[in-house]
């Protein structure tokens, strides 16, 4: 992978929480009272963070410093940070009465392991968990420490994570930004994360809410109950169905952070772990998005093509990889040649044909690179 011995990785560049001077955001100041992370006598701008449950504030030099080392200690234990968005990502809820069931409903219900009645004094609601949840939360805490950053109330979040993870194993209260920790409602930040920004990643449904932070994102969305505001999008549980257990969204994306984690930690690369950004990485696996590949005439038969380092290539550079075009159309068929009725079927479903060189090129160049050097052409 070329991306870290060639190209390098930008220095981290912390954002500011306003546009307060920069000679009041890198002290804080003496004054008692803090409100909405503004000094109220002085304005001077404090960061926050939690500590063994207690809110504590510190200068933007001292929480810099404080990443440094945080992050050091989580990389010696081959750990990145993972940020999970909780409402339409890990969980979805809804109030409306159609949906609403009774304990005894619940029981007869065919989705009674992911289906659950919250009953407050001033609310109802039903939470349905997404496929898979438990499986992604306990293969991804053996690769990132885990936040959970939500627009929604402290008391509704910590709810929440008595379903998703009830032995309390990946959701410390430490780690759970919520609403009132927010210093605008709708825009969410890494300042409260105490590592820093190039080792953390972040799924979430909404992008708007990461503007300062979407170099950092992989959106992934789950939609079961209708919308109250938004009727043009057909619902799971309208279509009578769910993602899969095993072919969900979080499986993908499971596959995806296990590459991400590969990739980051990988020794070969030239540099320390001090160089290495989460940022470029996602950039690198942007590279043949889109792109469904498949390969002919280019391995023995008796060999694993998942084990080859063409197949690993267009892992790394974001395509996906078919075996069977009738489950996953192809784009791309890489091969060193074609016969006449290959290349009739290439024709007919728009198949490009190329060598194993474009994706090479590829790979090197950091880019897709036009196929029309690289194609394969019929036998005259």
């Amino acid at each position: 992978m070329k991306i870290i011995s060639e190209r390098g990785f930008p220095q981290d560049d912390y954002e500011d929480f306003d546009d307060t001077p920069e000679e009041n955001t890198e002290k804080t100041c003496l004054h008692p009272c803090v409100f909405r992370g503004k000094c109220v006598s002085c304005e001077t701008v404090a960061l926050k963070y939690v500590h063994q449950g207690m809110w504590l504030w510190h200068s933007k030099d001292e929480m810099d410093r404080i990443r440094k080392v945080e992050s050091a200690k989580l990389l010696q234990d081959k750990k990145m940070v993972l940020v999970l968005d909780l409402d339409q990502t890990l969980v979805h809820t809804t109030e409306q009465e159609k949906y609403l069931k009774t304990p005894q409903e619940l029981l007869q219900h065919e989705l009674r392991d992911g289906l659950f009645r919250l009953s407050r004094p001033w609310e109802r609601m039903m939470l349905k968990l997404r496929p898979s949840v438990h499986t992604f939360l306990k293969e991804a805490s053996t690769m990132f420490e885990i936040y959970m950053c939500t627009t929604s109330t402290r008391s509704y979040a910590l709810k929440a994570t008595e379903f998703l993870d009830p032995e309390s194993v990946y959701f410390m209260s430490s780690r759970i930004i919520a609403r009132e920790d927010l210093l605008e409602i709708d825009e969410k930040s890494l300042d409260l994360v105490l590592k820093e920004e190039r080792m953390v990643l972040i799924l979430d449904d909404t992008v708007s809410v990461w503007s300062k932070h979407e170099s950092n994102l992989i959106p992934v969305k789950y939609r079961y109950f209708d919308s109250n505001h938004d009727w043009s999008v057909v619902s799971l549980s309208a279509l009578g169905t769910d993602e899969g257990e095993t072919t969900g969204a979080l499986t993908t994306v499971l596959q995806q952070l296990k590459l991400i984690h590969r990739l980051f930690f990988n020794p070969k690369f030239e540099g320390g772990l001090q160089d290495r950004d989460v940022r470029d990485i996602l950039n690198f696996l942007r590279v043949l998005q889109g792109c469904t590949l498949s390969f002919k005439h280019i391995f023995p038969s008796d060999f694993r093509p998942e084990n080859s380092r063409l197949w690993l290539m267009a892992e790394e550079l974001g395509a996906k990889i078919s075996m069977d075009n009738l489950i996953n159309p192809v784009t791309h068929v890489v091969t060193w040649f074609a016969t006449a009725e290959e290349f009739e079927e290439a024709e007919m479903e728009e198949i490009i044909l190329v060598r194993p060189k474009w994706l090479r090129t590829c790979y090197k160049a950091l880019e897709r690179v036009s196929e029309k050097d690289y194609l394969i052409k019929p036998k005259v």
